[in-house]
């Protein structure tokens, strides 16, 4: 059960750049959405100045693309934090980066992101926004 990056969170907005290919991705089984890219992603709106009912708007409308075909799933817990601290200083990643790396690797290893950071992390396989994947 592949994951998805907080960057793909991003362009499921329609004017997003990358909007078509995470479209495309939906269509990846058994797609999950950690709550660490969840947690990033609220947290960057409320860096742009978005108010709470613009982030709700925002969470609800992730919710309802998503709905149909990708779940959420909880991999906050100590082991989360032991593992992201361990990225965070072998690999380089920066914080949320090596949060939403340890929720991969503590699932599937499978993470969907154009972020080639993540290809630093052994055991890690990143696919690539838009590119089909039938497993």
């Amino acid at each position: 059960m592949p994951i998805v990056d907080t960057e793909f969170l991003f362009a499921l907005a329609p004017l997003d750049r990358k909007h078509e290919r995470a479209m495309e991705s939906l269509s990846i089984r058994n797609l999950r959405v950690p709550d660490t890219a969840l947690f990033e992603f609220q947290i960057v709106l409320r860096a742009r100045g978005r108010k709470a009912d613009e982030v709700a708007k925002a969470i609800v409308a992730i919710r309802e693309i998503l709905g149909r075909t990708a779940r959420e799933v909880q991999t906050i817990s100590t082991d989360l934090f032991l593992k992201q601290a361990e990225i965070e200083i072998k690999y380089e990643l920066s914080y949320f980066d090596s949060l939403i790396a340890a929720s991969a690797l503590l699932t599937d290893a499978m993470i969907v992101s154009d972020d080639r950071d993540y290809d630093r992390v052994p055991g890690l396989n990143r696919i690539i926004i838009g590119k089909l994947v039938k497993s």
